[in-house]
């Protein structure tokens, strides 16, 4: 892995949207934390699927992101982190709105569920103050540019989400931050 991080933005897409609609439309972030050792053709069919559902319900996926665990999790035949970002890399390689961010594979050690889960939120909703919209009134024509907040989510599947009913795994502090930023769940 190179030395330096940089947070992904490439295909963080931005918000369109006529100002006369009833609902103002919510972007959506979704985050999937793993192994990916390897990254399977499942991981990202669970962003596809998670994504045609959160566009039934009212939301903008804006963008997705891949977030290799650390080495620091010592799961059982875990590839080295720079190899499972490398694999991930070349997975969406030609996706338009999937992403890898390195960051959770940096860090010295490894990081809880809910702190990955803060970094995105700091990174695109703190730092970047959202994601940029732009919005036409259907009356004039005018369009306005504003940012909005971002909802992170975090998209999980059964093996991680096996791993909250273990003693130990899980703080009590970090399950009920997943209710802050919500979940999507995909059984594979």
């Amino acid at each position: 892995m190179d030395t330096t991080y940089t947070f992904p933005l490439q295909r963080l897409s931005g918000l369109h949207e006529s100002a006369t609609a009833t609902q103002q439309l919510k972007p959506l972030v979704l985050v999937a934390c793993g192994s990916y050792s390897p990254c399977t053709f499942l991981h990202l069919r669970m962003f596809e699927m998670a994504r045609d559902h959160a566009r039934a319900n009212g939301w903008v996926v804006v963008g997705g992101y891949l977030s290799p665990v650390n080495d620091g999790y010592h799961k059982k035949g875990l590839a080295a982190s720079n190899h499972r970002v490398a694999m991930c890399e070349l997975a969406v390689q030609d996706s338009d709105w999937l992403m890898v961010d390195s960051w959770e594979a940096r860090a010295p050690a490894y990081s809880p569920t809910a702190k990955v889960l803060d970094h995105f939120h700091d990174e695109i909703n703190v730092k970047r103050g959202g994601v940029e919209c732009e919005v036409t009134d259907e009356w004039t024509g005018e369009v306005r540019r504003e940012r909005r907040q971002a909802r992170i989510m975090l998209l999980a599947g059964s093996d991680l989400i096996l791993t909250m009913s273990e003693p130990g795994v899980w703080s009590e502090k970090d399950v009920c931050s997943l209710s802050y930023f919500g979940s999507y769940y995909s059984f594979y």
